[in-house]
């Protein structure tokens, strides 16, 4: 359960949204964490693409949004920042860091079922039968795409 955070706005103050400000401020360093980490890749051109291109791109689109959403978050009014809500984002930064350590570890199936299983402490845990469905499904549809489907080599099982 999430709370605003009300912060007092003066009438002469710039800052009208400050969750736009803030989804800005955090899109836009996300764009240029990405451009720092693709500086050393080529990118190519339109005609011959290389490894750097697709990234840039994407991160030069993420910072034009972001860039909108500040200049939004100072322009337009709009509600106010929210408290931030810890347990999901722990929960599943947590999942997804124990995805990568365990994929080569314990196959794609284990580290699925660790990512759901990590992953639903974000929220309200699920029951036996859907939580199974999920996994089963989850990594089945994986295992179809990646390693059949594209050949990728992937270990399946420990």
């Amino acid at each position: 359960m999430t709370h605003t955070l009300r912060s007092p706005r003066s009438a002469g103050s710039r800052l009208r949204s400050p969750q736009d400000l803030a989804a800005g401020l955090l899109l836009s360093a996300i764009a240029l964490g990405g451009l720092w980490l693709a500086r050393g890749w080529e990118a190519g051109s339109l005609a011959m693409m290389q490894a750097g291109f697709f990234p840039r791109l994407v991160c030069y689109l993420l910072l034009a949004a972001g860039l909108a959403s500040i200049l939004r978050g100072l322009t337009a009014e709009g509600p106010a920042t929210l408290a931030w809500a810890w347990r999901p984002s722990v929960a599943i930064t947590i999942a997804v860091i124990a995805f990568a350590a365990l994929l080569d570890r314990l196959g794609l199936v284990l580290a699925i079922l660790a990512l759901i299983g990590i992953g639903g402490l974000a929220g309200r845990p699920l029951r036996p039968g859907p939580f199974t469905a999920l996994w089963a499904t989850l990594a089945t549809s994986c295992v179809a795409i990646f390693s059949w489907g594209l050949g990728l080599p992937l270990q399946i099982w420990p």
